[in-house]
């Protein structure tokens, strides 16, 4: 029979209906083919036909077994039989399985979290995996340093403690670094086209990865001597040990993509000569590698250094002679690290300033809590005002004391000084940890594109696409200083947008998609059990060395936390990319389409091929489907 599929040609469909109940009429599915979605405000609607993917991440996400690929026709086929809803229960939370559970609704980079964790309870490590890179590169490093918003909305937390997701991601992203044959995305045919990408961080080779796996000739440009941006230079090697950082760039070279070191663009070489070198598009994830400065009396004395370039001193494994006493200004991830890099170089008395109270601190929750085990001091509520220095040198800060007004009409308490309450502090160092921001000398004179009054690239929300048609950016260069996994999410969407552009294809058609979260899951069935506990260093062995703190879960571990997830939405619902498997709260399972398989035999075309009044829905050989439908009436069939 070969390999015949459905195409829809998007563009070109007048949101009729014809084919939802041609649908409805034939088969009775209970289930409308059908998503809303929005172009200029104006709603429209497509047909959620079966894609019947080469690689479907339905079939991968189900722990059950019950989508298969049938491998001689390519039809994707689901079992009724060992479909179990995933666990859903009747009368509790039905229709909200078509919905997105919180964990990946949360996750900027929407990878299906209840899918893989689902396939480790069972023990499916290497579906798993091939489930997590379908949304992120890197879940070895997610799995260590993201600040995991995944489990800050787990359901679970409603009924004892959240799922311990990023603990299960490392587990699985481990054993494939272990492995003898690391898994590798399938990898279309080589493209003509080139990109270049300017940044080696999260963000660009996330860009490059993805863009890899679509065929296209990549080249990332880093003007620094290593590559991994913020990964290698700016976090601490008991956070993040650099061959964890290295197996993951390896990973990406062997991909196909070229990696250059010490090139910087604006100065070796400009984004006009690439363009004349065959470069169609460009993807610009500089990141934020400039210190933003404190703006007080004697920051220029030796001895103050600023946060960013103390963290990348360290971790090249220079030497930087601290005092006893080091203060560290800052209440951020980088603030954290600085002081306990610090703690661990010999500075007694390490401690960090902040002019807000704990509670308002934006550094993660285990930070602060392994910082705190660590016995740093966190003063709050104290503000620099100005460095004192002795021949040149750093010798004490003058400090005021803060107190925190009423919240403001964005919920925040705002600090106030305390009028009379200026007091010194004796300091033999100071680290200035108060954020980054972006340097944009890679863009010269033939680029358009813009600055926002923050110095982040203006660019489209949805597409990432700068002023400058072939200029595309994000990461920090367009957020400002964020997550690791937000840059990850915009280099998957801009390589998308990369695609598209060079494929000459309408950048937003069908990409506005929004995540509804399911509200009210079943709780009330779950029995109260105590989560997993990642096993640490101890905290007085582990201040005097850079060994990883975090020592990761045991097989035994990961399995016994996966169950803990009450399974909120339908793991093939929300791992399909194209939103057409759907939920039948009637019969509590999941429904598709099936390419009408059993008019296969018989070499009829599908009822919506033949009723559509505009032709847009094809039915063929997919290899013969052209680009835009051609002229004139079309036959569906073959």
């Amino acid at each position: 029979m070969g390999n015949i599929s459905l195409k829809f040609y998007e563009e070109d469909c007048s949101g009729c209906h014809a084919c939802e109940v041609a649908c409805k009429q034939e088969h009775g599915l209970g289930v409308g083919p059908r998503v809303v979605r929005v172009i200029e405000k104006a709603p429209n609607f497509k047909p959620l036909f079966c894609h019947h993917c080469k690689d479907p991440a339905c079939a991968i996400a189900c722990p059950e077994d019950a989508i298969t690929k049938d491998p001689e026709t390519g039809i994707v086929l689901h079992d009724n039989d060992k479909c179990t809803g995933c666990n859903s229960v009747p009368g509790k939370s039905g229709a909200e399985k078509q919905q997105t559970s919180p964990c990946k609704a949360e996750c900027p980079a929407h990878i299906d979290v209840q899918g893989y964790v689902n396939l480790a309870a069972k023990g499916k490590f290497e579906e798993a995996l091939a489930l997590i890179k379908k949304a992120s590169p890197f879940p070895s490093i997610c799995g260590r340093v993201c600040h995991h918003p995944c489990e800050s909305n787990c359901s679970r937390g409603d009924i004892d403690k959240s799922v311990g997701i990023h603990g299960i991601e490392r587990f699985i992203a481990d054993l494939d670094l272990k492995a003898d044959k690391r898994y590798m995305p399938k990898i279309k045919d080589k493209k003509e086209d080139k990109v270049a990408i300017v940044g080696s961080g999260p963000a660009g080779l996330t860009c490059a990865y993805y863009l890899a796996i679509k065929g296209y000739q990549v080249t990332v440009f880093e003007k620094a001597t290593e590559l991994g941006g913020m990964l290698t230079t700016g976090i601490p090697s008991y956070r993040l040990p650099g061959n964890i950082v290295e197996a993951e760039i390896q990973h990406i070279r062997d991909m196909g993509v070229t990696l250059k070191t010490n090139v910087e663009i604006g100065t070796d070489v400009t984004v006009a000569q690439l363009r004349q070198e065959g470069y169609k598009a460009f993807f610009v994830a500089v990141g934020t590698q400039e210190c933003v400065q404190l703006g007080i009396e004697g920051e220029d004395l030796d001895g103050v250094y600023p946060g960013l370039d103390y963290l990348r001193i360290v971790n090249r494994g220079e030497q930087v002679a601290l005092g006893k006493n080091v203060a560290v200004i800052g209440g951020g991830n980088a603030a954290m690290d600085a002081v306990r890099m610090c703690r661990r170089l010999g500075a007694e008395n390490a401690f960090i300033i902040y002019r807000r109270g704990l509670e308002e601190m934006p550094a993660n929750a285990e930070e602060i809590e392994e910082c705190q085990e660590e016995g740093i001091p966190i003063n709050t509520l104290t503000q620099p005002v100005r460095f004192i220095g002795e021949n040149g040198r750093v010798k004490a800060i003058e400090c005021l004391k803060m107190q925190l007004t009423e919240p403001d009409e964005s919920g925040r308490r705002r600090p106030e000084p305390v009028a009379g309450s200026e007091f010194t502090i004796e300091v033999d160092n100071a680290i200035s940890a108060l954020g980054q921001e972006a340097d944009w000398s890679c863009l010269t004179s033939e680029c358009a594109c813009t600055l926002s009054d923050w110095g982040t690239m203006n660019v489209d929300a949805l597409t990432l696409q700068s002023d400058d048609p072939d200029i595309f950016a994000g990461g920090d260069a367009v957020r400002g200083p964020q997550s690791i996994i937000e840059a990850i999410a915009d280099g998957k969407q801009a390589a998308t947008s990369i695609d598209f552009f060079i494929k000459g294809r309408d950048l937003k058609l069908g990409r506005e998609v929004e995540l509804k979260t399911i509200t009210n899951p079943q709780k009330e069935v779950y029995n109260k059990i105590d989560p997993v506990q990642m096993p640490r260093l101890d905290a007085q062995e582990r201040v005097n060395n850079f060994d990883e703190v975090q020592q990761g879960l045991t097989e035994e571990m990961v399995i016994q936390e996966a169950k803990r997830c009450i399974n909120c939405g339908s793991c093939c619902v929300q791992a399909c990319p194209h939103g057409v498997m759907q939920f039948n709260h009637e019969i509590i399972k999941a429904v598709k389409c099936d390419l009408c398989v059993e008019k296969r035999g018989r070499n009829e075309a599908p009822v919506c091929s033949l009723v559509c009044p505009t032709h847009c829905i094809v039915w063929g050989d997919p290899e013969k489907f052209p680009e835009t439908i051609p002229a004139g009436p079309w036959t569906a069939g073959t």
